[in-house]
């Protein structure tokens, strides 16, 4: 099990870091549990749509710590993935709130992408860089694999099979992206919350339900 303390040793994270994401993760659980005790047992679509956002961040946040611990790439990727789509998403329902009830479906990757490319300029460029922690290569094909003298008139290429812990450096800015997603995220469901319209669209779902809080 992942810890930020194991982390901040790992890969020499400064300890500003580490608060600041662990400052997050209780800002999530607060949002959470404010947003479900202010319902009044009333679930309408808007509220659930962004509980549900909430607690998706939360374990994708949590994944990919885990993943960065043992050194699984591909799995620090796709939680990074899908904390961007979140964003989008975010950014889709301050741009028009009664689109709020739509995230209870399927929305369309690309469509989430590019409205978090809208809310925050750079993001994708940002996450293609550090794609390298997964492959170094340009597909998932290279997962195994890593160029040695790449200068060289012929590549040298070393094979790895499992797990391959990343070096600190790469661990390190792994943490970073996951803590700025973060505090993005954090950011935006503040503002989405404190909005009555947003909670209150579409029809009720459910009623009388009772928030059960329990441990990190």
């Amino acid at each position: 099990m992942w810890s930020l303390e194991t982390l901040e040793r790992k890969f020499d994270l400064e300890r500003e870091l580490v608060i600041g994401l662990a400052d997050s993760l209780s800002a999530l659980r607060f949002l959470y549990e404010r947003i479900g005790s202010d319902s009044g047992g009333q679930f309408r679509a808007g509220r659930i749509v962004i509980m549900g956002f909430i607690s998706h961040i939360h374990h994708l946040l949590a994944g990919g710590l885990q993943a960065l611990e043992v050194g699984n790439g591909p799995v620090w990727s796709a939680c990074v993935r899908g904390l961007m789509e979140t964003i989008g998403a975010c950014v889709m329902i301050s741009e028009r709130p009664p689109t709020v009830v739509n995230h209870l479906e399927y929305v369309k990757p690309g469509k989430l992408r590019a409205a978090a490319e809208r809310g925050q300029p750079g993001i994708a460029g940002d996450i293609r860089r550090l794609d390298r922690i997964v492959h170094p290569g340009s597909g998932a094909i290279y997962a195994g694999s890593k160029v040695i003298d790449a200068g060289a008139s012929i590549r040298r290429i070393q094979f790895r099979f499992a797990l391959s812990p990343p070096e600190p450096s790469e661990g390190r800015n792994g943490v970073i992206m996951l803590a700025n997603l973060a505090g993005m995220l954090v950011q935006r469901l503040e503002e989405l919350s404190s909005r009555k319209e947003i909670l209150s669209a579409g029809e009720l779902i459910m009623a009388g339900a009772e928030l059960q809080r329990e441990g990190t």
